[in-house]
């Protein structure tokens, strides 16, 4: 890709991300025919939000089935709640049987509490293999007894081992089962409309209430916790609202000011220092800076129009500043190496080439070791664990971006100027120049 395309692409992107980073970027975007509000979603601790309790009936479980039940009532809540896992909401055990939800940003509680608190749906549907129509069977998840990981002993695959409940249930699936494979038919069973079982053939009736369910299933994890979901379902375990109420924020606006005032005094040392120490090549690391914390804020406000919407917690803010630290050190890491290939007597050019190759391997590696330690916060954090590593994770990948193509090409176009080609200009004297 030649130069002058990089520097256009770059502009656009540049604009585009400005555009959106803008507070009032609505305004902008109407000109263009663009309708949808984009915002920062913030977290409960930033701007509060609903407080829902929920109150299992636990008093026909077996005592040591309890715990079970309760890890997948929590389970379902979370996946409801927080498909994506990176909307902060706060769900957790609260004493025996009891399940809080914290949603950030909810005033219309009505919805959350029919979202979150309906049981789970479990439905058997028949599919015609000619034209994929679905119906619907006559089961639910109240007719399972239970149902188990297995394996496959040809394929070793995961596999689901259900066991129906005897008299009406078992009947019905006989009755399923038989007519799916007259038919030809395929059999799917699905949790909240999502697949989890099949499509699969019935080789012969089911009349023992018995059946082996092929899943598409990745992983064995993966098959665990759709057999805990398609549980909580079943569960005999009625779940009642004993409480809801709005919550305020714990750290308010008053935070976010300090956080930003923080910010960009932060941003404002680190930039000083930059074009003090490294003159030319501070400046358009700056510029690299300030495009990268446009193109962040722009990645967050789009991400309100889908169903992974980064929410922004005080943690998730300090995982934004942090990530700004490490642009500032990719760019130090680069032009270092640069004024070590002018001082050995290399070109412009040859030093900038040759310094950002010595640097990024450097680079990659801090940022993929960082990359690792947010997706291990990601996996086992807690929702503002989570938050923080989202926000720290996008940084770092932008950082990258930005420090190694946005600041390579903007030094590949200021050091083909003539006004551009002294070298005190990039922090190099000419007495440290080997001859």
């Amino acid at each position: 890709m030649s130069l002058r395309v990089k520097i256009i692409l770059i502009t656009v992107l540049a604009l585009l991300a400005a555009v959106i980073a803008y507070p009032k970027e609505s305004d902008l975007l109407r000109v263009i025919g663009f309708k949808q509000n984009l915002q920062v979603k913030q977290g409960l601790d930033l701007q509060g939000g609903a407080h829902l309790v929920f109150e299992a009936d636990l008093s026909k479980t077996p005592e040591k089935e309890r715990t079970k039940a309760m890890e997948a009532l929590i389970e379902v809540i979370q996946k409801r709640a927080n498909p994506a896992g990176t909307a902060e909401v706060n769900v957790q055990r609260q004493g025996q049987n009891r399940v809080i939800v914290e949603l950030p940003g909810v005033r219309d509680t009505a919805d959350a509490i029919d979202r979150i608190g309906r049981t789970a749906r479990l439905e058997f549907l028949e599919v015609s293999p000619s034209s994929q129509q679905t119906s619907l069977l006559e089961l639910t998840g109240d007719d399972i007894q239970a149902i188990n990981i297995d394996f496959d002993p040809t394929s070793n695959r995961p596999v689901g081992r259900l066991e129906m409940k005897g008299g009406d249930a078992t009947k019905k699936f006989a009755d399923a089962t038989t007519t799916i494979n007259k038919t030809g038919s395929l059999l799917l069973i699905t949790v909240d409309g999502q697949p989890a079982f099949g499509p699969a053939t019935v080789s012969e009736p089911i009349v023992d209430g018995t059946a082996q369910l092929q899943g598409n299933f990745a992983t064995v994890e993966e098959a665990k916790k759709t057999v805990e979901l398609i549980r909580g379902g079943q569960l005999p375990v009625p779940v009642d609202l004993v409480e809801q109420r709005t919550v305020g924020p714990t750290l308010g606006q008053e935070s976010i000011d300090r956080s930003l005032v923080a910010g960009i005094i932060g941003l404002s040392i680190v930039a000083l220092f930059m074009l003090a120490y490294y003159r030319l090549s501070g400046v358009v690391a700056v510029l690299a800076l300030m495009f990268y914390a446009a193109l962040v804020l722009a990645i967050i406000k789009l991400s309100s129009l889908t169903d992974y919407t980064i929410v922004l917690t005080l943690a998730g803010t300090a995982g934004f500043i942090l990530s700004i630290g490490m642009a500032v050190d990719a760019n130090i890491l680069i032009f270092e190496r640069m004024k070590e290939e002018l001082r050995a007597g290399k070109s412009l050019l040859a030093a900038l080439e040759a310094g950002f190759d010595r640097a990024w391997t450097s680079i990659r590696d801090s940022n993929v070791s960082t990359l690792i330690t947010c997706t291990i916060l990601y996996i086992f954090g807690t929702a503002i664990i989570k938050g923080f590593a989202v926000t720290l994770a996008l940084g770092v990948l932008v950082s990258m971006f930005t420090a190694v193509v946005v600041s390579r090409t903007l030094l590949r176009v200021v050091i083909r100027q003539k006004w551009a080609s002294r070298l005190g200009l990039y922090g190099v004297k000419p007495q440290e120049i080997q001859s």
